[in-house]
């Protein structure tokens, strides 16, 4: 999971600038003050695998977002050979097999650059890794830490092909030291196993898995740009990574084809099928007090999504339906075939909700985070910070899991992390940090 990510040279934050993350976190604050940004960090990582799983670089304008140029993206008061950097703190427990469990403790630095020929990305011109494998039996560690901590420097003889992707190890195992370069896969180093001993005196080896936090291409997005009411969709294939798409334009496509995907037994709700197409069904119905939902396909090419306000039999064409209905239909969908291990970005997940379905769709949100599925969410909604805190109260979600980052308008402190106590309670309130009921309480009635 990843603990923490760290952000320097990059859009609003010139200096280093950290941002604690949870098993569930919330984004709030001031607008225009960093939060996209935070997220914008870990989707312009998904979107350049996408666009090229072996490239070496950050593409600006792919499936998640649009940021233009690298000199919109990298902080206005900085020279142009100063790089933006990207760091990722991450800890995982790896099985490497019956009796052989590992705790990974690390972090991963990307420096990017401009490159002078497409300034449309962003160049990758050094990896940075710091770990420690530690083993375990249970809760008890049996070996001491493993330190492997390498470096990997862009090769320069490739700098005039932006595709090229050779990288010089500049320290590392000697393992690495004796493959003298590597090249990028998902923008993580193509390296051979590190080994070490155990307590036991056994030589293990750990491949890849030491950087699964890192696999920035399970990340589902869904954004505050979410589609309408459609009359159709078109049939299309699903990608490599099955989701729904940023605006929630392949929600109908992905419910069709995987409706007999099983959820999680922990979201199921219902004594009916565990599968997507009914638990969809199920949760709709949950937030909303009444929902049905019906995919039509024909012999064409196209997709008909009809639904119900209530439990009826009728099926009504989507401008019939609220538009609450399909902002959140590509949430629950989402987050019902999120996976252990991946991640959810949810941008403004009550747009267009009464503050009672906001309050059951963040309940909904934090029952998937407490499923091993780390989840992002920006909200300025105050019915949602309330549910995620009746979520802690009612053991949903542990408080230590729960992070709340308030952005605010001090360039000194720009991100404060605000603690939630085992009971939901919050103790230490910032100024204007969900406070602006109180102040027109106190213009109304001058209490």
């Amino acid at each position: 999971m990843l603990k923490k990510i760290i952000l320097k040279n990059f859009k609003c934050f010139k200096e280093e600038t950290e941002f604690p993350l949870g098993q569930l976190t919330l984004l709030t604050g001031i607008n225009g003050r960093g939060k996209s940004t935070m997220l914008q960090s870990l989707l312009l990582m998904r979107q350049s695998i996408e666009h090229n799983d072996n490239a070496a670089q950050l593409v600006l304008n792919g499936s998640c977002v649009h940021l233009g140029s690298f000199h919109e993206i990298r902080n206005s008061n900085i020279s142009r050979e100063e790089s933006i950097i990207f760091r990722y703190l991450y800890e995982d427990n790896i099985e490497v097999s019956n009796s052989n469990n590992f705790k990974i403790v690390g972090s991963a630095q990307y420096h990017f650059t401009e490159n002078y020929e497409d300034d449309m990305v962003a160049q990758i011109i050094k990896i940075e890794f710091d770990n420690e494998v530690i083993g375990f039996d249970g809760n008890k560690h049996n070996s001491m830490p493993y330190k492997h901590n390498s470096v990997y420097q862009k090769n320069n003889e490739f700098n005039q092909d932006v595709h090229q992707n050779r990288f010089d190890f500049i320290s590392g195992t000697q393992e690495e030291k004796r493959n003298s370069s590597c090249s990028l896969f998902k923008l993580l180093p193509v390296s051979g196993m590190i080994s070490f001993e155990n307590a036991r005196g056994e030589n293990i080896k750990i491949d890849s898995k030491l950087y699964k936090s890192l696999y920035f291409d399970r990340i589902h997005y869904i954004s505050a740009d979410r589609v309408g009411p459609q009359e159709f969709y078109f049939k299309s294939t699903l990608t490599k990574f099955p989701n729904v798409g940023s605006k929630g334009e392949f929600t109908a496509n992905l419910l069709q084809k995987n409706k007999d995907y099983l959820v999680d037994d922990e979201l199921c709700l219902g004594e009916d099928a565990k599968t997507l197409a009914t638990q969809t069904e199920e949760w709709l119905n949950n937030i909303f007090d009444g929902a049905k939902v019906e995919i039509k396909s024909s012999e064409s090419n196209i997709l008909e999504l009809l639904m119900n306000s209530s439990p009826s039999k009728d099926r009504f064409r989507p401008a019939n339906i609220g538009f609450g209905y399909h902002c959140v239909l590509p949430i629950i969908v989402s987050a019902l075939i999120a996976q252990q291990g991946e991640i959810l970005i949810v941008e403004n997940p009550e747009a267009h909700l009464h503050p009672k379905a906001q309050s059951r769709l963040a309940k909904f949100l934090a029952k998937v985070s407490s499923c091993g599925v780390q989840v992002f969410v920006e909200s300025h909604s105050d019915h949602i910070l309330n549910a995620l805190r009746i979520a802690v109260l009612d053991k949903i979600l542990n408080h230590e899991d729960l992070k709340i980052l308030y952005f605010q308008q001090k360039t000194e402190l720009p991100v404060v992390e605000i603690p939630v106590q085992p009971d939901g309670g919050i103790e230490e309130w910032p100024e204007s940090f969900f406070d602006q009921m109180d102040k027109d309480f106190e213009r109304l009635f001058g209490i």
